[in-house]
């Protein structure tokens, strides 16, 4: 993180440089579209307009598949590494025989990744458990000559992730996927549009059963571009319809906006039939970790960045208990605890430390302490206000 940051302080400032593009106009941004993808995506900080009728898609694909009554949800936050928490986790959950089918997952960031391979079950454990322990990081990044850092607006190239989300989302995989939405299940994973500063609401699942000619790719990149960390990641390219054609908008790591949201199925007068349980993993700590900080400006700004990440997750614990609890649903969740001591690495995405934090997760489910019925640090949660922005 640190060579990150200082490479962000030295460059950043430097007016040159960039990923050409043909940018969308900002008068265009709320008309967008995706090309021959009916309900591709939506803004994931208010409702869609056509929410009501989104909803009873749901209901009536759930009424003929037979999955009416109450119902689960996944939300998968952001982390990096830590993903390897909730791969544990889930390979534990099925080798207990009591995990769920999920009515919906949702996924920010690292979560994203996962979110696909939670969403189709526990067949596909094992390339959880590949993921995050498995590969070195060398499938995920490779570093950049310090001359092709401004052109690529990052310290990393994000290539080897890229062709990684491409060996597993084949036209294949998309069929599974939609044969779930078409049963009334939703895999959707956030974006961040740094055009518009708002987080985008991809509907995987809806790409997956259009059966347009682009929904392989604008599903790749949907989850490339959720996962794409600011600077150390370049940004992604999205081309969008525009009244003036095909545009293009820039989209960056989900996580820059909140750390997970929630698909509940429900609001205020409207919903899914059903009581919801909602299951949040949140890929990081749930409480402070002290420690000294190097009083530099890389290391200022490095743990800077990590408080505010803190803060955000569990701003985001809370605000998915306040929701649960308005749709009268049951709220777990749960994070990673003061009990888990491996140090993190300076080198990203180290195999061993991943492999530590999935045997973590996956003993914690096994103990039986690993859910919460409440957020982290609340000891009396009915007096917080809750900080929405």
């Amino acid at each position: 993180m640190k060579r990150f940051v200082a490479i962000f302080l030295m460059f950043g400032l430097a007016c040159c440089g960039g990923v050409p593009r043909n940018a969308v106009d900002i008068n265009d941004l709320q008309t967008v579209g995706i090309r021959g993808i009916e309900g591709a995506r939506y803004w994931g900080d208010t409702a869609p307009d056509n929410y009501g009728e989104l909803l009873a898609e749901v209901e009536e694909q759930r009424r003929a598949s037979g999955l009416t009554g109450n119902y689960t949800t996944l939300s998968l936050s952001g982390g990096g590494e830590d993903g390897a928490f909730a791969a544990g986790i889930l390979t534990a959950w099925s080798e207990s025989g009591t995990r769920p089918e999920f009515l919906s997952v949702t996924g920010v960031s690292t979560g994203a990744l996962a979110a696909p391979f939670a969403f189709l079950g526990s067949d596909y454990d094992d390339e959880l458990r590949r993921l995050y322990g498995g590969l070195p990081p060398e499938r995920i990044f490779e570093k950049r000559a310090l001359t092709g850092i401004l052109p690529n607006a990052s310290a990393l190239s994000s290539g080897p992730l890229e062709r990684l989300i491409a060996e597993y989302v084949t036209p294949e995989f998309l069929a599974k996927i939609a044969a779930e939405h078409l049963r009334g299940r939703r895999l959707i994973v956030q974006s961040t549009s740094l055009d518009a500063q708002r987080p985008v609401s991809w509907d995987l699942g809806a790409i997956a059963a259009s059966g347009a000619p682009n929904s392989v790719d604008v599903f790749r990149k949907a989850l490339l571009a959720s996962a794409s960390i600011p600077v150390v990641f370049p940004p992604v390219l999205i081309e969008v319809e525009t009244p003036l054609g095909q545009r293009d908008e820039l989209h960056v790591d989900g996580g820059v906006v909140s750390q997970a949201f929630f698909f509940l199925g429900w609001r205020e007068g409207a919903g899914l039939t059903g009581r919801p349980t909602v299951y949040f993993i949140r890929n990081g700590s749930g409480s402070p970790e002290p420690k000294v900080t190097n009083a530099s400006i890389p290391g200022i700004a490095a743990r800077s960045i990590s408080t505010l990440t803190k803060a955000q997750g569990t701003n985001d614990l809370l605000v998915g208990y306040k929701l649960t609890s308005a749709a009268g649903g049951t709220y777990r969740a749960t994070w990673i605890g003061d009990d888990f001591t491996t140090e993190r690495p300076e080198q990203r995405f180290d195999p061993e430390y991943m492999q530590a934090l999935f045997e973590y997760g996956y003993l914690r489910f096994k103990l039986g302490n690993l859910w919460h019925r409440r957020p982290p640090l609340i000891d009396n949660i009915e007096n917080v206000e809750i900080a929405r922005y």
